[in-house]
């Protein structure tokens, strides 16, 4: 090797040196530089002085220019070195930019949950000075009740809750790398309670372990927004309901009265008249005529709230509808044609006959006033419709949902004036009309009654153009539609029994007993269940039936019933009240009654519940 060969070595070597003293921040002071090549100097031990002077002058000369080259080098490396470095300070003013001011918070956590790493925003949100947050766990500013929700969505990360051990295989990581999101509730150092957007990521590092960053969003305004959202709904629901309710109490007031009136009217004539029979006579039919309308009104208020319990049985809907329409088009204007598209055979639906006969004619009669005067048309049809095709929008009950596939389908249309998107989000209310004050009861009933069957109804319509209204019932799958039942001839009564009246109104506990004798039996009156007792103590077997109301101070219906069957457990019992059956007997009761009678009654409907009870027949709603 000659001389020059070891004076450019030697320059490579001092590049080394420089390289090293600079260390990972790119620049060395001078004295370390110095240290730094004296050391390898006498390592090396060339280019000492003695060897110096075996040189000649040329050979001097061309080490000199050569040193004088590397100097020029090393200045030049120097400037690169100074222009790295300025660009390294400008790429860490970035970062602190992009990472520690960002609108939000970056943490990187360990396998175990402790914070390695975070930025400003982070600490900021936390309320935590940024060196305060290396060590600690993040669960410790999550709300306890929340944390549940962090931990599922790390060990859906993962797949693993422990840490893996240093050198091992990396551990299996969610095949997805987009990150896992959930929201919850951290708290503050002071305390505070906020709500953030968490989005996770777990990698894996240079040493087989596996860390989780995650991506902190303040959303509190956005869910006290939301908060005040739902606030605001559930008031709103509240005013439409208070509305509803309003509506539907003016409603009933304004039918009532009319009743009332007539009621009040026929018996203060009935009073006042002497002169013969017959006017008086009429003058109570009239009365009683308002009785049974008052009374079909409360009953299809019932009706629309689905607690009209009946007898259900298979129908082939066309069937029924063909049978039933020429009745309900004798009442139609002659200027309005009733046309039908009947599916054959018809689809069968579990119903009660009597109340498709109520959804048929309140249809009909809705698409002849939406009419009015005019000409029109109403069609009706009946199909099956796969349950994907119901509409899902204008339909009542509003959270109605089925598993069924398909479902049987009564469509009647009319060419009326139509009703607007409010009308028809309201026309299932009752007593929501566009109407006369009083009306709109008809789609109500049409609800409960399609809601009883656990089918919905459903509307659309245009301003102008008229309305459609569909029914949908679920199919009676493997039902044969049977023939209609004839009733059996009434009993008689056997003379001289003796029925218990319980009843804490005394007007009613004595037009009852009014209503009894003039059966033929006889009373044992009681205004309570205390009452009641005592008298069947006195007698008990003497009374043949006990009568006993439902609502009364005290001891009521059912405590009654308990009461007198200590005294006699088989004594034939009938619960009365102006409640509807299904809430009348709704609770899990020791003692049943043989039969329910519902207020308002007639003689007829009187003698009849009686003589099935005391026949022993089995009980029916009436």
């Amino acid at each position: 090797m000659t001389d020059i060969t070891r004076k450019a070595k030697h320059s490579n070597t001092a590049q080394d040196v420089i390289v090293s003293a600079a260390g990972p921040s790119g620049v060395a002071s001078g004295d370390d530089l110095r240290r730094q090549a004296e050391k390898i100097l006498r390592q090396k031990k060339v280019m000492q002085p003695e060897t110096l002077e075996a040189l000649s002058l040329e050979e001097i000369r061309k080490t000199f220019h050569e040193l004088q080259v590397h100097q020029i080098e090393l200045e030049m490396q120097n400037e690169e070195l100074h222009r790295t470095q300025v660009e390294l300070d400008l790429s860490r003013a970035r970062y602190f930019d992009l990472y520690d001011l960002a609108p939000v918070g970056y943490c990187a956590l360990s396998a175990k949950g402790l914070i390695k790493e975070a930025n400003l925003t982070a600490a900021s949100l936390l309320g935590v000075a940024r060196s305060a947050l290396v060590k600690q766990p993040i669960s410790r500013f999550i709300v306890k009740e929340d944390q549940d929700g962090y931990y599922l969505l790390i060990h859906r990360l993962v797949g693993n809750d422990a840490a893996p051990r240093r050198g091992a295989a990396p551990p299996p990581l969610n095949e997805s790398p987009e990150p896992r999101a959930t929201e919850l509730r951290m708290k503050k150092s002071d305390g505070t309670v906020f709500w953030v957007s968490l989005k996770v990521t777990a990698v894996h590092d240079d040493r087989h372990n596996f860390e989780f960053r995650l991506v902190l969003s303040d959303i509190s305004e956005r869910k006290q927004a939301e908060a005040r959202q739902i606030e605001l709904e559930a008031q709103t629901r509240k005013i439409e309901k208070a509305e509803s309710l309003q509506r539907m109490a003016g409603a009933i007031a304004h039918l009532f009265n009319n009743q009332l009136s007539v009621i009040l009217g026929n018996l203060e004539m009935t009073i006042s008249d002497t002169q013969g029979d017959a006017l008086p006579h009429q003058y109570v039919v009239n009365a009683m005529r308002a009785v049974r309308r008052s009374s079909e009104v409360s009953g299809l208020l019932l009706t629309y709230l689905g607690q009209s319990p009946s007898r259900l049985e298979p129908l082939d809907l066309s069937v029924f509808c063909r049978d039933n329409l020429p009745g309900i088009q004798a009442e139609l204007p002659a200027a309005i044609a009733l046309e039908t598209d009947f599916l054959s055979p018809g689809p069968i639906v579990l119903a009660n006959a009597n109340q498709v006969q109520q959804v048929l004619t309140n249809l009909i009669t809705n698409g002849w006033e939406a009419i009015g005067d005019n000409a029109g048309r109403i069609s009706v049809a009946t199909r099956t419709v796969p349950t994907a095709d119901i509409p899902r929008v204008h339909i009542a009950p509003t959270d109605w949902q089925t598993s069924a596939e398909t479902f049987a389908c009564l469509e009647v249309t009319d060419s009326g004036c139509g009703m607007t998107e409010e009308e028809m989000d309201r026309s299932f209310d009752p007593f929501f009309s566009t109407k006369l004050t009083g009306r709109g009861l008809g789609l109500a009933v049409v609800t409960g009654l399609a809601k009883a069957w656990n089918g919905m109804i459903g509307v659309a319509s245009t301003v102008g153009q008229g309305s459609t209204l569909q029914v949908f019932l679920p199919l009676a799958t493997g039902m044969v539609p049977r023939q209609p039942e004839v009733p059996a001839g009434p009993c008689d009564l056997v003379a001289g029994w003796t029925v218990l009246l319980v009843d804490d109104d005394a007007i009613v506990r004595d037009i009852t007993r009014s209503l009894l004798n003039h059966l033929g039996i006889t009373v044992l009156a009681a205004s309570g269940g205390g009452e009641a007792a005592t008298l069947l103590e006195k007698n008990p077997g003497g009374i043949d039936c006990v009568i006993t109301d439902l609502c009364m101070p005290g001891m009521d219906g059912w405590d009654t019933l308990a009461a007198l069957r200590k005294i006699r457990p088989d004594l034939p019992a009938i619960l009365s009240s102006g409640y509807d059956e299904a809430q009348a007997m709704d609770g899990e009761y020791i003692e049943q009654p043989h039969a329910f009678l519902h207020k308002p009654y007639s003689m007829e409907v009187l003698r009849a519940v009686i003589c099935r009870v005391m026949s022993g027949a089995v009980p029916k709603t009436v």
